[in-house]
């Protein structure tokens, strides 16, 4: 069979980006005119559940690459302070809150904090490391395509809120994930009414 023959999936980079893209859209919504506080507050509860299970399957999937082909350095920043851990951090706290309880003002802040932090985490991954990844030998349509695969798989286990005190490298996380997403899943059937969003 040709090379031009096989089929290959979407590349992690560009499903990756998607969700990137989705994020932005539930956060134009939220913002949007019209629209009142229990409207605000599935929305943020969507962008909450959204966000943990791309960030699990990064950590899973995207990351230890990452450490494996432009060093631990790298990777760690993604994960750090100025990354995962820090959206996480802020997610959980407004995991707790809600806007009837703490008020729209209060709530929304919580998360335009967290959102801050998130777009300038975005711009770092699609304006630095992807391209420096990309251009990496060895770095072509196949693996991409073959991480693409496995990121799809890792939502399908992935926890839906966030957890910052849980494991985020390989193969704990991957345990921890397994472990916990049942929980969460129950949880959001609560939350969402029996009818949580689907982002895999």
């Amino acid at each position: 069979m040709a090379a031009s023959d096989v089929q290959t999936g979407p590349s992690v980079i560009s499903m990756i980006n998607e969700d990137h893209r989705l994020f932005k859209q539930l956060w134009n919504e939220y913002n949007g005119p019209n629209m009142n506080g229990e409207m605000k507050q599935k929305l943020g509860w969507s962008l909450i559940r959204a966000i943990a299970m791309h960030s699990a399957a990064e950590e899973e999937v995207m990351y230890p690459e990452i450490r494996k082909r432009l060093g631990s350095e790298a990777a760690d920043h993604l994960l750090g302070d100025d990354g995962h851990q820090a959206i996480k951090k802020l997610l959980f706290e407004a995991n707790y809150m809600s806007v009837e309880k703490n008020g729209e003002a209060t709530y929304t802040a919580k998360l335009s904090e967290a959102m801050k932090v998130l777009f300038h985490h975005i711009e770092d991954e699609e304006t630095r490391t992807w391209p420096r990844f990309e251009s990496l030998p060895g770095v072509d349509a196949d693996l991409l395509s073959h991480l693409g695969m496995k990121f799809d798989a890792a939502k399908h286990h992935a926890v839906t809120r966030p957890h910052p005190w849980a494991p985020n490298k390989p193969p704990l996380n991957v345990l921890a994930n397994t472990m916990t997403s049942p929980l969460d899943g129950a949880l959001d059937m609560w939350r969402f009414g029996g009818n949580p969003p689907r982002y895999y």
